[in-house]
């Protein structure tokens, strides 16, 4: 019998799925702004599996909330049989979200990497 004083056992009866978070090879991306002001990056990889969001240094706790969020999004495009591109764009030209913000229609990029994104993102 446990008492109250052993190490808790932690168990995850049911998590969405969600795509890597981390690629080596090429990503395409797109920005993410709320009310004119840049919150980060939605990226996916061109190589792999992989999808994320990267906040801008400058968007502060607003970028690590719509961080939040997308990965959420995510997780529900992934669960609704999208591919990481069809994420990707699923989202583009759609009305601002407060927490979210929005991405303008055929803004898509490509960058070498995802650390040159981080780069770019201000995060390096």
């Amino acid at each position: 019998m446990k008492s109250r004083w052993d190490d808790p056992e932690f168990r995850t009866f049911d998590a969405p799925q969600e795509w890597s978070w981390t690629t080596d090879g090429p990503v395409r991306y797109v920005p993410v702004t709320r009310e004119g002001l840049p919150l980060g990056f939605l990226w996916v990889a061109l190589t792999s599996d992989a999808a994320g969001f990267v906040p801008a240094a400058t968007s502060g706790g607003a970028g690590m909330n719509a961080s939040v969020a997308w990965v959420a999004r995510l997780r529900s495009a992934k669960a609704a049989g999208d591919d990481p591109l069809a994420a990707l764009r699923r989202w583009a030209g759609e009305p601002e979200d407060a927490l979210c913000g929005s991405v303008p229609a055929g803004a898509e990029s490509e960058i070498s990497s995802l650390a040159g994104l981080t780069e770019l993102a201000g995060r390096s």
